[in-house]
């Protein structure tokens, strides 16, 4: 287990509110998303650190990642992850201790290239999950679909579904992967990744997390 202390934080983030349970959004630096990368390129030939057997995507590769290598990554997922718990607390009118550790359960690189995809699925371990884009190639866009204009673009994208759909309620909330954009959201929510055509690699970073209050650990000013 992996485990990042802090005090508390400010993070510049949108929550988002599709459907019943929030989502944050944000965004990545430069400089984080490229120690990222260089993370995933060194090990992407080390075979301990293949974890796609133990993953449910159907993709060309997906690497454990060692979060406590790689600077200012623990603390980004403690912002956001608290900035999330916050929101939902504070509109749901409950009282709440402020979280100051983060419990990070596991962590991994996605590549995938043309025709991967990743079923329906939730996460199984820790209170939130969250997906960060790191490479995105030209194929996936806002209007790039072969067959016709006409139909709404889902080729690569990765989209979330909560319930059923109906008036006033949606079901499902796509996204268009762009380098630098990271979400968060709680477990339990399903999701999945469609399948791209065209040159490139696909490249994202996923993780599950867990607040923790915890009395010995003291605040920083």
């Amino acid at each position: 287990m992996e485990q990042v202390q802090s005090k508390q934080h400010e993070v510049e983030a949108i929550v988002l509110r599709p459907f019943g349970p929030n989502m944050l959004k944000t965004t990545f630096p430069p400089e984080l998303l490229a120690r990222m990368n260089e993370q995933c390129e060194d090990f992407i030939e080390d075979e301990k650190r293949d974890a796609s057997m133990d993953l449910v995507g159907h993709v060309k590769q997906e690497i454990k990642c060692d979060v406590n290598k790689i600077p200012d990554l623990g603390q980004a997922l403690f912002q956001t992850a608290n900035a999330l718990y916050t929101n939902f607390m504070e509109n749901s009118q409950q009282e709440y201790l402020i979280p100051n550790k983060l419990e990070v359960h596991d962590a991994w690189f996605v590549r995938s290239f043309a025709a991967d995809y990743n079923p329906l699925h939730i996460h199984t371990v820790g209170n939130f999950s969250c997906i960060a884009y790191l490479q995105v190639p030209a194929t996936i866009s806002d209007t790039n679909w072969k067959h016709t204009k006409e139909k709404h673009v889902t080729e690569g994208w990765t989209e979330f579904s909560y319930g059923s759909t109906a008036m006033c309620c949606a079901g499902s909330f796509k996204v268009q992967p762009k380098v630098g954009d990271f979400y968060m959201f709680p477990t339990y929510l399903f999701h999945n990744v469609y399948p791209f055509f065209g040159e490139g690699e696909r490249r994202s970073f996923s993780a599950n997390v867990t607040l923790h209050v915890d009395p010995t650990v003291k605040e920083q000013n």
